[in-house]
């Protein structure tokens, strides 16, 4: 008899609270690796997300890697064993959408403290409740927190956080004078000399003062430390200040004469050069490969530019600008290269058909109910006419009419969404979807350049993770050096077949 095959997942939370109950990593490694001795399987690997949260699946690579080689075939994996259901996921979607693809391939989860091994059909209803539990805990944790922070800044208490110009002592803000010294010469430059955000950020970079994360000043953290009523001796919570209990930095005065010129500047700038730059935040720039944003451009020469000089000034990196025209044309040749020659339609076909399964099979279930309850409705109408022309009854006529009507209208509402969830069933049991997506993939350029400008970048951000550029010493002969996706679509290619 083969001998099954089992990878192990452990995982902590980011937050202890929310491991109460549960145990370190090391002791959910030695439970698994017990179990699997005792129960003779194979442990072929051990994933881990050490600081990780279980509300979704985003950002677990541990996870996520092993997902992928869950599913194929060359891994012949039997089980995902954890120690504790929560491990794997706190949201009871998430947790019945993954074990309902695992059971597909005939894959199954044991959760060792739960005894719950998915084999059973019954211990498909247990995952269900622990799940919803698991949601429940997390809700009331949170509402926990959340009481007890309320109650704090009630009393003027610090709620937590690195605040420049303080240190915590003892849970309580203490001035840091070196640093206070910085926040009174931010507010006195602002009002002053009437130095803007960025003049500011670029003078404290020169002269090589650091943030509190020992990090460049950018013009939102001028602005963030300009607007925060802490120097002032309040505190925040929810939207609301109170007095705090610590010591102010800045004086009234001062503050309010920074309030009164920010709001004689404020106005709704007018955009220099309009349009979109859909690929602000995946550029990354050549020299300190942080992102590049819309540039200082003209309306004949637009360029994507380095988030960091364009907030914090040439002392911190250069423009490293890059045409925005030959850049969005290159990075959409490239997607489109690989959708064409990488993605297969029959394997989206699949994804799509299976996905719209697992809608249709609830669809049908209400579409069914609805009919029965319209066949239910019409039956009684029909006794309540027999009734009426019986004369031994003597009913009467009007009260008659009344309950007929009422059915009636029940009837036809009922219809009505009837017809409406006929319809969206039609249309996920469409036999030309194939061809739709045939057709979208042999011309997506020209869908593309249908899009607003919002969805341009909505669309490059849902696929691309990055783009590196060169380092060259001209703009002009800066080249696109890689477009980094999200995913692998050969890979996609592959483990959907799998």
């Amino acid at each position: 008899m083969k001998k099954k095959r089992a990878f192990g997942y452990k995982r902590r939370s980011p937050r202890s609270e929310k491991d109460f109950g549960n145990t370190s990593l090391e002791k959910q490694e030695d439970e698994i690796i017990k179990y699997c001795e005792m129960n003779d399987i194979e442990l072929v690997d051990v994933y881990v997300d050490d600081l990780k949260s279980g509300s979704s699946f985003k950002g677990r690579d541990g996870f996520i890697e092993m997902y992928n080689r869950v599913v194929k075939e060359e891994e012949d994996i039997d089980y995902i064993i954890v120690y504790k259901q929560d491990r794997l996921s706190r949201d009871p979607l998430d947790t019945l959408y993954f074990m309902k693809q695992l059971n597909a391939i005939d894959k199954h989860i044991i959760c060792i403290a739960d005894s719950i091994n998915t084999e059973d059909p019954t211990a498909k209803i247990l995952v269900h409740v622990l799940s919803l539990v698991a949601e429940l805990e997390r809700e009331f944790i949170s509402f926990r927190t959340n009481s007890g922070m309320e109650k704090k800044a009630e009393d003027g208490d610090f709620l937590g956080g690195k605040i420049y110009g303080y240190e915590v002592i003892n849970k309580k803000l203490s001035i840091l004078p070196d640093e206070a010294k910085i926040v009174k010469y931010i507010f006195d430059k602002y009002v002053s000399e009437n130095w803007g955000y960025k003049k500011i950020a670029g003078n404290l970079n020169i002269q090589g003062v650091k943030t509190k994360h020992k990090k460049e000043w950018t013009t939102t953290a001028i602005k963030t430390i300009l607007q925060n009523q802490i120097y002032i001796g309040n505190i925040k919570w929810r939207g609301k200040y109170t007095k705090g209990q610590h010591t102010r930095i800045i004086e009234q005065t001062l503050w309010d004469q920074v309030k009164f010129v920010m709001q004689a500047r404020s106005f709704i700038p007018q955009k220099k050069n309009p349009g979109s730059y859909p690929l602000s935040g995946l550029l990354r720039c050549p020299q300190c490969k942080g992102i590049m944003v819309q540039g200082n451009s003209n309306p004949q020469n637009k360029y994507y530019q380095c988030n960091k000089n364009k907030c914090s000034g040439s002392s911190v990196c250069k423009s490293n600008l890059v045409k925005k025209e030959y850049a969005e044309e290159y990075v959409l040749q490239d997607f489109l290269h690989r959708l064409k020659n990488k993605v297969s339609a029959s394997v989206v076909y699949s994804v799509i058909k299976s996905i719209l399964n697992y809608e249709l099979n609830p669809l049908e279930n209400e579409a069914s109910n609805l009919k029965k309850q319209i066949e239910k409705l019409e039956r009684e109408m029909l006794k309540i006419m027999e009734h009426s022309s019986d004369p031994l009854l003597n009913l009467d006529r009007e009260m008659i009419r009344t309950q007929l009507v009422r059915k009636q209208n029940e009837i036809i509402k009922i219809k009505t969404i009837h017809a409406d969830i006929t319809m969206q069933i039609e249309l996920k049991q469409n036999d030309s979807i194939m061809d739709i997506i045939e057709f979208s993939i042999k011309n997506f350029e020209d869908f593309y350049h249908t899009l607003s400008d919002d969805e341009k970048k909505l669309f490059f951000h849902s696929v691309i993770k990055e783009v590196h550029v060169t380092e060259e010493e001209k703009p002009k002969d800066r080249r696109i050096k890689e477009v980094i996706y999200h995913f692998d679509l050969e890979e996609l290619n592959r483990i959907v077949k799998s």
